[in-house]
């Protein structure tokens, strides 16, 4: 995955995540590699200890949110995930009422940003 589809999945500047990551780079959890056919991609690579790092993380964030869901109610949860997919999927720049890229508040997140 390049760091401009990174970017655009995490709905974040490309300059400011490419900042972002250069602490995961120096600690050896990714490698930034250099494409050959156009300089200015920059495909990003897991290393092993990255992906270690990540199983660890992972395990946690599900029990993270398995105590969070325990103490603020499964359905009360669920409901604030969706209003924060909408609140992600909102075009902030377009928040004219009526313009392109503005989301009403009934309508789902943009395929691809329904997960956490």
């Amino acid at each position: 995955m390049t760091i401009n589809a990174l970017a655009a999945d995490l709905v974040m500047d490309r300059t400011t995540l490419g900042r972002n990551i250069l602490p995961l780079e120096r600690d050896g959890l990714i490698a930034i590699e250099k494409e050959a056919r156009d300089r200015r991609t920059k495909p990003l690579r897991l290393t092993e200890a990255g992906a270690a790092r990540l199983q660890t993380a992972v395990g946690r964030w599900v029990h993270a949110q398995r105590e969070f869901e325990l103490a603020f109610g499964a359905k009360r949860a669920a409901d604030m995930r969706a209003l924060l997919f909408v609140a992600a999927a909102t075009n902030l720049g377009a928040a004219v009422p009526g313009s392109a890229g503005a989301v009403r508040g009934d309508e789902r997140p943009a395929k691809g940003r329904d997960r956490v």
